[in-house]
């Protein structure tokens, strides 16, 4: 048996709440009090430079380069990442671009079933141009920085300071992509270290902000960031087909420090940006992308996956793309894009709405060793 329930109050309201997440197995029951964060307004149509013309073109690569990738060398995946339970048990709940995606009947946790060979996942983040573009816009460095990466410190601070009562020292950020995370940390004074597997994304940490990241595989150096404080993880997870592995290697850094945090930011199934793209399954370029996200959580799975490997979930932050996704699948569906590129502001506040209630399409998942 394996249940995860919420206490929530019936009344909230802002952006900073609590409740209580409940976890029922067949060895107890455990409570885990959480602080809630809800929102984080940022005008992603500022981030994106031709917007249109860019998304008509990723929606032509992506259908052909994934339709290309599932139609080749495959493996059934036999097993939930998270639980173990079996996917015979499993129900399919989309396909996408010929990735079949399944959902646990215990979490929820949803996962491509006709996932890729490790090998092919593994030549496409460190060889496909598209797709390491996107973090190494030389142009867009800075405003990426400041929009993204700057308030990922500032909050990451917020919530080590209220658990530990000090600022945290040493960072490790996984799958650091071009580095802006780690840049961040940098200029708010904290000792980051970045572990990447893409030269690509390395280079341009070199050449953009100075410093050299780390390539080898996170999980077989960790006896040498053993007492780092907090390990990030920002979009890594949903990407590798065992994470459990890694969040197993982050516990063995952070377990020896006396302050020891985890933070991952995963994509949510139970969002507007799910239902939007199940509709419309034929224009997808994020979140649903069989390449991107090979696996999707649900609170409770990403609940379970800290505990099974040691941490005890602390805080939530909940925000999301949904009103942008939503909108920009109206747009393919009439190809008008008017209501799309011209409600920048209308998107950044609906979307606060939108993550109030926690129908976001991400979370970021706050973890201390049990």
């Amino acid at each position: 048996m394996l249940n995860w329930m919420k206490q929530t109050p019936l009344v909230q309201q802002g952006e900073r709440n609590k409740e209580i997440w409940v976890r029922e197995a067949d060895e107890g029951i455990d409570s885990f009090p959480l602080d809630l964060y809800l929102g984080k307004k940022t005008d992603l149509l500022s981030l994106k430079k031709n917007i249109v013309n860019s998304v008509k073109e990723k929606v032509k690569y992506y259908q052909e380069s994934r339709r290309k990738l599932y139609s080749g060398e495959h493996e059934m995946v036999t097993e939930c990442p998270v639980t173990g339970i079996s996917t015979e048990e499993t129900e399919l709940v989309a396909n996408i671009y010929g990735a079949e995606y399944v959902q646990t009947p215990d979490t929820g946790h949803v996962y491509v079933r006709n996932r890729p060979s490790k090998r092919a996942i593994h030549d496409f983040y460190l060889n496909d141009v598209t797709y390491a573009a996107t973090y190494t816009d030389k142009t867009a460095a800075e405003s990426r920085l400041n929009a993204i990466a700057v308030p990922w410190c500032q909050w990451m601070l917020e919530v080590y300071e209220k658990q530990y009562g000090r600022r945290p020292k040493r960072i490790l950020d996984v799958g650091s992509g071009a580095g802006h995370f780690v840049e961040a940390c940098r200029r708010a004074g904290l000792e980051a270290e970045g572990i990447e597997l893409s030269e690509s994304s390395r280079q341009f940490a070199r050449d953009i902000w100075g410093f050299e990241m780390d390539g080898r595989d996170f999980t077989t150096v960790t006896s040498e960031y053993e007492g780092f404080d907090v390990v990030t993880f920002w979009g890594l997870l949903e990407h590798t087909p065992n994470p459990g592995a890694i969040l197993d290697a982050a516990h063995q850094v952070v377990r020896s420090s006396e302050g020891g945090m985890v933070i991952s930011k995963l994509p949510r199934w139970n969002s507007l940006s799910s239902a939007a793209q199940r509709l419309s399954p034929e224009t997808i370029i994020r979140h649903i992308d069989p390449m991107g996200h090979i696996m999707l959580f649900s609170d409770a799975s990403a609940a379970e996956l800290y505990v099974r490997n040691g941490f005890k979930p602390t805080a939530a932050w909940y925000y999301g793309m949904d009103v942008y996704e939503t909108l920009m699948q109206v747009g393919h569906l009439t190809d008008s894009y008017d209501g799309f590129t011209q409600s920048g502001a209308f998107q950044t506040e609906l979307q606060q709405f939108v993550d109030e209630v926690r129908f976001s399409d991400g979370i970021t998942l706050v973890g201390v060793p049990k």
